[in-house]
């Protein structure tokens, strides 16, 4: 599940607004379609492979790894909240094409024990793996299911998603760094709290190798969305913008949760959905090592 659209998320899936974290994920997946498919390209995924996505959300990078495989090959897409495995298996599933849906916690269930179809030439998670509580055990998971000679892709790190101008003529200058400062703290204290889950203390890079993938490199894919924005694109970017405030809330001043409640309203004449000067721009890193033959 992409972080870009529904932030850096905890462990529970309780109090979850299903159909809102569906509409964003799915509305973030339209903005990242070319994105996606230049990551497939990148893999050089084939007509015919098997190929597993961990966390498949609403189904957007499933639908280019589907469009790869073709109607000889096979995606298995596996997600911990049902609802989302729904929404992304009714959006990608075609005609004379294999999908296949899994629904598992991860944190529970290994994916071997879960997984049915075998061999896996690749198996792809996009911000998952910092979800579990221990991340080496997870990527070993993950290397388990894997053929001889197949690949392991992980999703993780980047540069987060910005999208509003440094001084938005409201308030004090910067609200969004700030908001992403606030973010990062609320991870680490929520999402990835020492003491309750594993710290690595190492790049991905260095634990895929670790792991034992060979060949282990890494790419970052720009996702770049100058201004004026469609009013479609502004309304996805109000959803992503409205939850990271939900989520760190209590962890910015006054000042600044004035600021984004106007930015979000609207009725305001500085409002996103009036603004002529709000963009997408991110990059995700792309980590891929290949199983010892």
């Amino acid at each position: 599940m992409t972080d870009a659209a529904a932030g850096k998320g905890g462990h529970a899936h309780d109090d979850v607004d299903w159909a809102a974290t569906a509409a964003t994920l799915s509305g973030w997946d339209e903005l990242e379609e070319g994105r996606n498919r230049a990551i497939v390209d990148w893999l050089v995924v084939r007509p015919g492979q098997v190929v597993v996505d961990v966390g498949s959300g609403a189904g957007g990078m499933a639908a280019a790894l589907l469009d790869a495989v073709g109607t000889a090959g096979t995606v298995v897409i596996v997600d911990g909240a049902l609802e989302l495995l729904t929404v992304a298996r009714r959006r990608v599933e075609r005609r004379d094409h294999h999908l296949v849906a899994v629904h598992a916690d991860l944190e529970h269930e290994p994916l071997s024990r879960v997984l049915d179809v075998r061999p896996v030439d690749l198996v792809h998670a996009s911000a998952v793996v910092h979800h579990l509580d221990d991340e080496f055990a997870a990527i070993r998971a993950l290397v388990d299911v894997v053929r001889p000679g197949g690949r392991v892709v992980v999703v993780e790190g980047g540069l987060g998603n910005r999208f509003l101008p440094d001084d938005c003529g409201i308030g004090e200058p910067g609200v969004e760094q700030r908001l992403a400062a606030a973010q990062d703290a609320w991870f680490w204290s929520e999402v990835r709290p020492a003491g309750a889950t594993v710290r690595t203390g190492r790049g991905w890079n260095v634990l895929l190798a670790e792991a034992g993938l060979l060949d282990v490199t890494a790419r970052s894919f720009l996702l770049d969305l100058p201004p004026p924005l469609e009013e479609s694109t502004r309304r996805v970017v109000c959803a992503v913008l409205a939850g990271q405030l939900a989520r760190v809330d209590d962890r910015l001043g006054g000042e600044d949760r004035a600021t984004l409640a106007r930015l979000l309203d609207d009725d305001d004449p500085q409002g996103l959905m009036r603004r002529r000067d709000i963009f997408v721009l991110g990059a995700r890193t792309v980590h891929v090592g290949t199983v010892p033959a």
